[in-house]
């Protein structure tokens, strides 16, 4: 098949920052392996690293969700002790 296709890979052209390249480059050297290996690698993982923090993202905002359902009772005074929001000014503790 053309361009590598049907081995799950497709050549394209990219256009990246001269300091980034050369760094590729020589990870690809130090590594004895092809540029398109050290940019593929970098590439998948930060893919990744970007689903899991949109993953994480989510199952928080469902966890908070969750409790302001289980709290829906309280007021906003409970919820500020809740926060640990101080409620009343600071006294001065002097000897």
């Amino acid at each position: 098949m053309r361009n590598g296709t049907k081995s799950g890979t497709r050549r394209t052209t990219l256009s990246l920052p001269v300091k980034a390249l050369t760094a590729a480059e020589r990870i690809a050297d130090k590594r004895n392996v092809s540029l398109s290996v050290v940019v593929s690698e970098a590439l998948e993982k930060n893919l990744q690293a970007e689903a899991a923090a949109k993953r994480e993202g989510e199952r928080r905002v469902k966890a908070w969700e969750a409790l302001c359902k289980s709290h829906a009772d309280l007021t906003d005074q409970q919820w500020m002790l809740l926060d640990g929001i101080i409620l009343s000014e600071p006294v001065d503790e002097q000897p």
